[in-house]
């Protein structure tokens, strides 16, 4: 990777060494899986030795799950910004669409790591730190069952009706991921927010 200063980090300053390690780490998770990759291909990646990593993360697990919690808490923290703007659902569901693609063409390799690692950092007993209760999933479907106490969705099963919303945004942009949508999430949102507010109204 190159050493030049503009590199963007993900907690990291601009252009310092350790941003360069988690641009360099994302780079190579993405496109491999955090598994099948070695901090010595890390530090390689971005011109350091193995030891400089270590100075920066304790290892390659702690380094993983810190880019991930930093797309995780900034999807929850926005979404639920962009709920709190809004009154009605629809209104709401178009603000939550559009944050997502926002988030999504803003760093598009960071949001595909969460993407396809959300399975490997989903809350569980043994990674407390990861909250449960903070998430982009709470957070709409808070939304959705403010909406049913207002009556502008029918009643019914509030996380079905989250994952089929969610999903339609998802799906699309892992379709994205492997080639099989053109193009970047915001070119699609009208369609994508279209889906969402029929999905919620089924």
């Amino acid at each position: 990777m190159s050493t030049d200063k503009k590199v963007r980090g993900i907690t990291a300053k601009d252009g310092s060494t350790k941003a360069r390690i988690e641009r360099a780490a994302l780079l190579l998770f993405a496109e491999r899986g955090v598994d099948a990759v070695t901090t010595r291909e890390i530090a390689s990646a971005c011109e350091i030795s193995e030891g400089a990593l270590y100075r920066h993360f304790p290892g390659k697990e702690a380094l993983a799950q810190t880019l991930f919690l930093a797309i995780h808490t900034r999807l929850s923290t926005e979404v639920r910004r962009a709920g709190a703007q809004h009154d009605s659902i629809e209104a709401q569901a178009k603000a939550v669409v559009h944050t997502y693609c926002k988030i999504a063409d803003d760093d598009w390799s960071l949001f595909a790591y969460h993407l396809i690692t959300t399975h490997r950092f989903l809350p569980s007993p043994d990674r407390p730190e990861i909250n449960k209760e903070d998430s982009p999933v709470t957070a709409i479907e808070a939304m959705i069952t403010q909406a049913i106490k207002r009556d502008e969705l029918p009643d019914g099963n509030v996380a079905l009706r989250t994952s089929m919303a969610l999903g339609v945004v998802l799906q699309t942009a892992l379709h994205r991921f492997y080639g099989g949508v053109d193009g970047t999430l915001t070119a699609h949102r009208d369609a994508l927010t279209r889906s969402v507010i029929a999905v919620l109204r089924a």
